[in-house]
């Protein structure tokens, strides 16, 4: 049996600058190789910027949801799009 042994991939923060993180990756984000701690800050950034592109679209969401409303709303339907992926079911909150 033939084997492929794949070379673990560096955290892409910052990997363009004289401090890039010294971490190897443990998920992609949109194809992007993050650490654990980076990819947490990440998803905040991405959370922020889908939250301001709702806030700018009149059909978005019913009006008054706070901003940690809508975060939570994301992060519960990007847990269903990966349980939808792999299989698996969400943990109960």
């Amino acid at each position: 049996m033939n084997q492929v042994r794949t070379k673990p991939l560096s955290c892409q923060m910052r990997s363009e600058t004289k401090n890039p993180c010294p971490n190897w990756a443990v998920v992609e984000i949109r194809g992007i190789p993050f650490c654990g701690a980076c990819a947490r800050e990440q998803e905040a950034y991405f959370a922020i910027g889908e939250f301001t592109w709702e806030a700018q679209d009149p059909g978005g969401g019913p009006p008054g949801k706070t901003f940690g409303e809508m975060l939570e709303g994301i992060r519960r339907q990007r847990a269903n799009v990966r349980a939808q992926q792999t299989g698996k079911l969400p943990a109960p909150r």
